[in-house]
This record gives C-alpha cells, sequence and structure tokens, in this order.
C-alpha cells in the first residue's frame, strides 16, 4: 500500500498558464547557452595536450613495481600460500610475440570511484531501517555484503574481499601447522565446495571422504546459502573437535555422513623416492616459499643413490607463489621462456629460466591432473612448450590470473586480480587448463596409479 499527500490550495488556472511559459522560455535560454558553450570548447579543445596525458598515466601505470602471488584453490587444514610475495625479477616481453586479443588495452574508465553517490544507498537503508518489519543486520554485516556484492559486478572470482575472522586464519596457514581436517577443497563453477583431495593419512582420508566429494552441510546445517569462506571456518577447529559433514558423491543416490575428528599437523610440501630402474620420484604438494629449496634437495639426495631420470608430480597441487613456479621450472629448463604475464593496464613481461640448474639434463616426465592448478600450471606450460618433457595425465584445472593480496584496516583482506599470463607459446589456460601430451584418466577411487605407471614406463622404454 502506497501513500500520498493531495493539495488542497491550487493558484489560479491563469497564474498557472504563465509560469508555465515563463518556465518554458528559460529552459531553452538555458539550452541555446549549453550549446554555444559545447561549440566553443570543441573549437578550441587541444587534442595533442590530451593524448599525452592518457598516454603518461598508462606510462606510470606500467613503471609501478607490485608484490604480488598467484591465488590457488584453499586447502583446509594445510598452507594456504595466500601471503604476498615480492615478484621475481623480469624482463620486457620481446617484440615479435605477438600480443593475443585478451591483453589489448581497454578504454580508460571515465569514472572514479570516490565519485560514487552513496545518497541513494543511505536513502534506501534509512527506509528499511524506519520501516522494515524484522531484524535488520549489524552495520558491519552491511557493509561486508555490499563490498561483495559489488564485487560480483566485476564477474571474476578470484577479485574477491576476505572478512577479518577468514583472513586471519588464512594467515595463521601460512606456518605451515593447521588444525583441521586435512583437504584439499576448490569452489567449483557452480559454487558448490568440492573435495579436490583428501591429505594422505589425515582425519578427511581416514574418514573416507574421496575427491569429488561434494559438501553440503557441515553439523546439520545446509551450506546452500553459505559462502565458500564460511564453509571452510564451519569445517576447519579446533584439534580433539568434530565435525560431521554431510557429503553428496558422484553415483551414490543417498548423502553420505562422515564425522571427523580434527587435528594438528604439518604438510610436507615434497615428498620423494627412488623408484625402480633409478627414477626419482618427486612430489611437490604445494608452491610455499620453501618449494624450491625442498625440491632441490630432495633431487640432489636422488642423484647421490644414482637416480638417472625423474618424475615430477604435480598432480593435485592446488599452486602458490609466483616466485616459486618460476624457480622451480628453471630448475628443469635451459635459458627459454617460462611465462609472459600481461594487463590491461600495458604490462607485458617476460619471465625466463637460466642455465646451469641440476634437473636440466635428466630424462623428466610431469605428472598433472585436473587438481594441478595455477602455479602447477606455469611449471607444466613451460616445460610442455619448450619440449622439455612429456607431460601425463588429465587436463588441468585452468586458472591463468594473478592476484595481489591487501590486508585492510580491520584486517579483512581484497585479493584482486592484477594480470594474466601466458605459456611460451602465447597460450592462455584460463578456463582451459592443459592438455597433457599422453592423456591417462583415472578413477577418484582406484587401487592403482596407471598415471604412475604410464610414466615409469615412459621413461624405461627411453621414448
Amino acid at each position: 500500500m502506497t501513500y500520498e499527500n493531495n493539495p488542497t490550495n491550487q493558484p489560479p488556472r491563469t497564474n498557472r498558464t504563465m509560469l508555465f511559459i515563463v518556465a518554458v522560455a528559460g529552459l531553452l535560454l538555458c539550452v541555446a547557452t549549453a550549446v554555444a558553450g559545447f561549440a566553443i570548447g570543441r573549437a578550441t579543445a587541444n587534442q595533442e595536450t590530451i593524448t599525452e596525458t592518457l598516454t603518461e598515466l598508462r606510462e606510470v601505470t606500467r613503471e609501478v613495481e607490485v608484490t604480488r602471488e598467484v591465488e590457488v584453490p584453499v586447502v583446509v587444514g594445510s598452507e594456504a600460500g595466500e601471503a604476498p610475495v615480492a615478484q621475481t625479477d623480469e624482463e620486457s616481453a620481446e617484440s615479435e610475440v605477438e600480443s593475443s586479443p585478451e591483453t589489448a588495452e581497454q578504454a580508460p574508465r571515465l569514472e572514479e570511484v570516490e565519485a560514487i553517490d552513496f545518497d541513494l544507498f543511505f536513502e534506501a537503508w534509512n527506509l528499511v531501517e524506519e520501516e522494515y518489519d524484522g531484524d535488520i543486520p549489524l552495520n558491519q554485516e552491511i557493509l561486508y555484503s555490499a563490498i561483495e556484492g559489488s564485487l560480483d559486478t566485476l564477474g571474476d572470482e578470484y577479485t574477491r574481499f576476505i572478512r577479518p575472522d577468514v583472513a586471519a586464519r588464512l594467515r595463521e596457514d601460512a606456518g605451515g601447522s593447521v588444525e583441521g581436517i586435512g583437504a584439499y577443497v576448490r569452489e567449483t563453477e557452480e559454487g558448490l565446495f568440492e573435495i579436490v583431495r583428501p591429505i594422505p593419512d589425515q582425519p578427511a582420508d581416514l574418514a573416507g571422504l574421496l575427491p569429488g566429494d561434494i559438501v553440503v552441510a557441515v553439523d546439520g546445517e545446509s551450506v546452500e546459502d553459505l559462502s565458500f569462506d564460511e564453509v571452510i571456518l564451519r569445517v576447519r577447529g579446533p584439534r580433539g573437535t568434530e565435525v560431521t559433514l554431510t557429503i553428496a558423491r558422484p553415483g551414490v543416490e543417498e548423502p553420505l555422513d562422515f564425522t571427523i575428528t580434527r587435528v594438528r599437523f604439518e604438510i610436507l610440501t615434497v615428498q620423494s623416492e627412488m623408484l625402480e630402474g633409478n627414477i626419482a620420484y618427486i612430489k611437490l604438494t604445494t608452491f610455499d616459499q620453501t618449494a624450491t629449496d625442498k625440491t632441490v634437495e630432495a633431487l640432489q639426495t636422488l642423484l647421490d643413490q644414482g637416480a638417472e631420470s625423474v618424475i615430477f608430480d604435480l598432480r593435485d597441487n592446488p599452486g602458490g607463489f609466483l616466485n616459486q613456479s618460476i624457480s622451480i621450472a628453471d630448475l628443469f629448463l635451459t635459458d627459454s621462456i617460462v611465462l609472459f604475464e600481461r594487463n590491461n593496464s600495458g604490462l607485458d613481461q617476460v619471465f625466463r629460466a637460466d642455465d646451469g640448474d641440476l634437473g636440466e639434463g635428466l630424462p623428466l616426465v610431469v605428472l598433472v591432473n585436473a587438481g594441478s592448478a595455477s602455479a602447477s600450471e606455469i611449471v607444466a606450460g613451460a616445460i610442455q612448450d619448450n619440449g622439455r618433457a612429456v607431460l601425463i595425465g588429465d587436463v588441468t584445472f585452468g586458472k591463468g590470473s594473478v592476484q595481489q593480496v591487501h590486508e585492510l584496516s580491520d584486517g579483512s583482506e581484497m585479493r584482486v586480480t592484477i594480470a594474466r599470463w601466458y605459456t611460451p607459446n602465447n597460450n592462455t589456460i584460463d578456463k582451459a587448463g592443459i592438455t597433457p601430451d599422453v592423456v591417462v584418466e583415472m578413477e577418484f577411487d582406484a587401487e592403482v596409479d596407471i598415471q604412475l605407471n604410464e610414466a615409469i614406463e615412459y621413461l624405461q622404454q627411453g621414448e
């Protein structure tokens, strides 16, 4: 129901007619003045000055150095690899490499964010406060929701606002020692909370969770209306406490309940062993800031034991720091391009590998799957495009963007996509992933690792 005020005192009809005529005449005079001013402005505008100003702004943007990371799918009960890291040394992109259509510079935005008129926002919420028949959330909740909703207009799932409680938990994870259930997780394109892989011998694995499981409820409460970060907070918790996850499993009609006791544990960044035939097997689980050092240490140990070839396993590695992905690729590559990084502000840079590293001359196979994301794809793409080794496994995750992490004044975080990266052959993997040279599909619950067996056979046959 709406209510209107009905005026009772109106001026005589003659007076209203005269007022109307005067108003129309004034409006026409204003329009004529505006047109004349526009014409004079067009005639006297200095186009050269405007062009120089825009060019200068783009140059400044291109020259500013920032710290960045490759943001990755989150790990519940493992190191998330989400703290900022200074960028590695970089050179300008070579002129013979053509820019792909996605990197064409966009027209500068003609509006400033500071110019947004929030009067309408307050007008709307003042009405809610005065008239709404129900509970109104706290101002902080309204503010956070407004930020999150406005970021949705970007259409970029990786540019996002992290509330303080979640951000604090993620920063704690950077220490490597974590309390949780022990599983790699991600948010699917449909917004579902998916188990990418339980960590071996940790609670999620021991309870029977499988890759591909979808969490539909936590402790009996549906997660349908919760954000990805809110689900993480509910799954995580102090060691010794229990959490019950309701799982939708592909091929199983009814939901499954798993009650899991949380524990405190540390994740091994690198796992390694010598396989039959003097094959060094090295599995890298995450690109944290120790990844390169630990990979080099593992490789050197196996070489000292007589290793003659290498299987480098990046399966279910969700990624991590950009600088680590470049140095890991450099470990196996001679002087060559690792990746290009570009954005719409004019950034066009190349990251290179140098000669003289430990793994350059060894026969090599790289294992990848749908859980290999971001930094893992940088390494796999560089090795594949440079013809250094064969990739075996499944098509990778498909994330080709770089995020900058900012801690805000209240402890929350903003993660902003600042660039896209491209493989040495100038291909983007965003949304598409990398297709291995030898595709070997493997079921989630397979008892035999047929992808690893394929890699061993490939090296033994010397192909």
